[in-house]
């Protein structure tokens, strides 16, 4: 094997190993899971454009409450009043919303 050869083969090992490094990166990222983009404030239908949120409920007074859950962040629960974000908390259970006072 002449340096021209090994030069073509470490070069394109190179690239491999970086494509495989960035494809594992991208893996680990779907099994660790998203934290929700939020801050408080915004506006409801940007908080549904940028996560998955579930409506767990809504109030005659016009509170809106989300959910998002992933295994390693358990349950978030999002409020919104005028369609605007006013308070954020986590909870263990699905149900854990009821618990809070809103």
């Amino acid at each position: 094997m002449n340096r021209d050869q090994y030069t073509q083969i470490n070069t394109h090992m190179k690239k491999l190993f970086l494509i495989g490094l960035a494809l594992v990166m991208l893996s680990c990222r779907a099994f660790v899971g998203f934290e929700p983009t939020f801050t408080m404030g915004m506006s409801e239908s940007d908080f549904k454009k940028k996560n998955k949120p579930e409506l767990v409920a809504a109030n005659e007074d016009g509170t809106r409450i989300y959910s998002t859950y992933h295994a390693s962040t358990d349950f978030k629960f999002f409020f919104f009043r005028n369609e605007k974000l006013v308070r954020f908390e986590k909870g263990k259970n699905a149900d854990d919303y009821q618990l809070l006072r809103y």
